[in-house]
């Protein structure tokens, strides 16, 4: 009964708190703002992948959502992504994420991002796999990501590893909006495939 009413409690202070959010198109730790977009570009290559026909050689990924500070160290925030990724052809994925954002100090933080992958390109009926990211960043500028794709193929899962390069802020916002393009026009060659 206390996790009932906690949960009563909770969701009003979080509403209350969204609606009261002070709004930074960056995040800085020394700053009042509560409330920051997520424009965040990943460049990145498998590392380890299981035996099946989607084998790539390159993901470029876009995320985009907002997050809400919840106290000095924690941020929490929804977000979307969009892949392209390369194995002989284009192809593309879109999927949703929670991001749980640790601040290690002024300079650093610490991410990790789970999320349900809801289409990939390959897989017309759209099968559904699941992702997770660990990322360390730098000033919301530059960092470091480890992410895990399972989807579900045809044969059984696809399991892929990738280690890759986060852009975030600015960087980030011009890269994703190159890659909406590029991505868009991979989506529709995989389509062709």
């Amino acid at each position: 009964m206390k996790t009932v009413s906690g949960l009563f409690l909770f969701i009003p202070l979080f509403v209350l708190s969204v609606l009261s959010a002070e709004v930074c198109m960056r995040y800085d730790q020394s700053s009042t703002c509560t409330s920051y977009p997520i424009t965040d570009f990943y460049f990145s290559l498998p590392i380890s992948q299981s035996d099946s026909i989607i084998i790539r050689d390159l993901d470029l990924t876009t995320s985009l959502g907002w997050m809400f500070a919840l106290d000095g160290s924690f941020d929490l925030g929804p977000s979307l992504f969009f892949s392209a990724y390369r194995n002989g052809g284009w192809h593309s994925q879109l999927g949703i994420r929670a991001n749980l954002r640790y601040h290690l100090n002024d300079e650093f933080n610490l991410d990790l991002s789970p999320g349900l992958i809801l289409t990939d390109s390959p897989y017309q009926d759209g099968f559904p796999g699941y992702t997770v990211e660990l990322s360390v960043g730098w000033k919301d500028w530059v960092g470091l990501a480890a992410r895990m794709d399972i989807v579900d193929t045809f044969s059984g899962q696809d399991q892929v590893l990738h280690i890759g390069l986060r852009f975030g802020s600015y960087g980030g916002m011009g890269l994703s909006s190159a890659g909406i393009i590029g991505g868009g026009i991979a989506y529709q060659l995989s389509r062709m495939d």
